[in-house]
């Protein structure tokens, strides 16, 4: 091994820090690598767990709920499965939208239960009933589910008919027979109704039962109004009865020429179709919209659904109209049923009244229809009950009361979306203004000091101002709940 080389002085002498470093360097040899420098890890950022909100900002903006830009759809997930099956069978099979099949199910189910099922909610009874309609063009096919799912009440119509004939014509013997004879006159228990008139339909309802009116087309119906009074109240009469037949009150039919009535706790359902340029001038009325009969529809007007070619469609299978007769036929067969709402259920429907009762509408059509909401979502509970798989349980639970919720949202939003600006564009483009309605225009402005006076500047006589100013009293405020 080589010796290292020494450096020396200006002396010729050894440099005595060469000879130390020398010697140090046999030792431990130095690292000529620089030291790597120590891991310094950055400091951790730990979020609070909810971000303060910023000043005059709310937390939550309405109008960027996801639900605002959905399609509005009618639930059916808490009705049982066989039922949500023949829903969907139906829609598919008839190609027409599941909402039409949803409306007449509820309609159906209401109307075989009758009666006997009743909610009861402090201080308010409620039934199965409510006025409906459906809104499309005719290629959307609205009477073929209706024809379809009404099939058991039909049915039943006839099973009754029958039986009325046979004790109908045994009365009818003992009358023969002995002519004191003080037996009971049979009764035909008719649910289905059509074109009819209000005597008929009071006659019905005077039975104690509840029945339910059925248009293919809801403006034949409207229309007919007041055409069967012999009164002269026309119009106005025949509306005040069906406004306090929604409302479950009690009226009474008084004629001279016939005994007086009383039609007690009365219970009705409309159920039929409108197309959409109809639908302004059946219900754009003035004195439709004013009374609040407008508003008493829950209206179902779907958006432009998948078209399902006829090859593609399902089959109407008799297996499947039979399970839905079997659920019909345990509800015309149940026993009476006074429902109540669960603690948890009636804390979600107080909730949802509060907040109808508290929004303020600068539009009084639209407060009125959402006031009325309160009452029909007790009602469509009552109904989506009775086709749940708890049909036949007292109580409806907060599942049950969230589910009519919704529902009743879809026909809320449906209403003013859809249905208002066609019924708001009606009065203006769609038909002419007649003497009633300047004469209710005028009435709703000014204070009439003398109906004569005026009756002559029109060209009328006092007894037509008089007709046309009784607008129908509004019912009792029963459907305030």
């Amino acid at each position: 091994m080589d010796e290292p080389i020494m450096s020396f002085d200006g002396n010729g002498q050894p440099d005595v820090l060469s000879l130390i470093n020398s010697e140090a360097e046999k030792v431990e040899p130095t690292n000529k690598v620089p030291p790597t420098p120590p891991v310094v890890r950055a400091p951790s950022l730990e979020l609070p767990e909810s971000l303060p909100t910023p000043p005059d900002q709310p937390k939550e903006t309405s109008h960027l709920k996801a639900s605002t830009f959905t399609e509005p759809l009618l639930p059916i997930d808490w009705m049982s499965e066989s039922v949500q099956e023949y829903i969907r069978t139906v829609a598919e099979s008839y190609g027409c939208p599941l909402e039409y099949v949803v409306v007449n199910s509820l309609f159906t189910a209401g109307l075989a239960a009758g009666k006997k099922a009743q909610l009861v909610t402090n201080p308010y009874t409620n039934y199965p009933c409510d006025f409906f309609c459906m809104v499309g063009k005719p290629s959307r096919n609205k009477t073929g589910p209706l024809k379809e799912v009404t099939r058991p009440l039909r049915e039943q119509d006839k099973a009754n008919f029958a039986k009325y004939q046979d004790e109908k014509a045994a009365y009818d013997q003992r009358k023969r027979e002995d002519k004191n004879y003080s037996g009971e006159q049979p009764v035909f228990h008719q649910r289905i109704v059509g074109d009819s008139s209000p005597e008929s339909r009071n006659a019905l309802l005077a039975q104690g039962d509840m029945i339910g009116v059925v248009a293919d087309e809801l403006k034949s119906f409207i229309d007919s109004l007041g055409r069967y009074s012999k009164g002269g109240n026309g119009l106005g009469a025949e509306l005040s009865q069906l406004l306090s037949i929604w409302s479950n009150v009690s009226f009474a039919i008084n004629r001279k020429s016939e005994e007086t009535k009383l039609i007690d706790d009365p219970a009705m359902c409309i159920n039929g179709g409108i197309q959409p340029e109809l639908l302004g001038k059946t219900f754009g009325t003035d004195a439709l919209m004013d009374s609040g009969f407008t508003q008493r529809f829950l209206f179902v007007y779907p958006d432009k659904g998948t078209f399902i070619k006829r090859c593609d469609r399902k089959f109407m299978t008799l297996e499947m109209r039979e399970s839905w007769t079997g659920i019909i036929g345990r509800l015309f067969n149940m026993q009476p049923l006074t429902l109540q709402l669960s603690h948890e259920a009636n804390r979600l429907y107080s909730n949802y009244a509060d907040d109808n009762d508290m929004r303020a509408e600068e539009d009084c059509y639209i407060s009125g229809m959402i006031q009325k909401m309160n009452i029909h979502t007790l009602r469509l509970a009552i109904m989506a009950h009775l086709l749940s798989d708890h049909w036949n349980e007292p109580v409806i639970t907060a599942e049950g009361m969230e589910h009519a919720i919704r529902m009743a949202d879809y026909f809320t939003r449906i209403h003013i979306e859809r249905i208002y600006p066609l019924l708001r564009g009606s009065a203006a483009t769609q038909r002419p203004m007649t003497n009633g309605d300047l004469l209710r225009a005028v009435n709703r402005q000014f204070t009439i000091k003398s109906q004569n006076a005026l009756a002559e500047a029109l060209g009328v006589s006092q007894q037509y101002v008089n007709k046309i100013l009784k607008v129908p009293p509004a019912p009792e405020r029963r459907e305030e709940q």
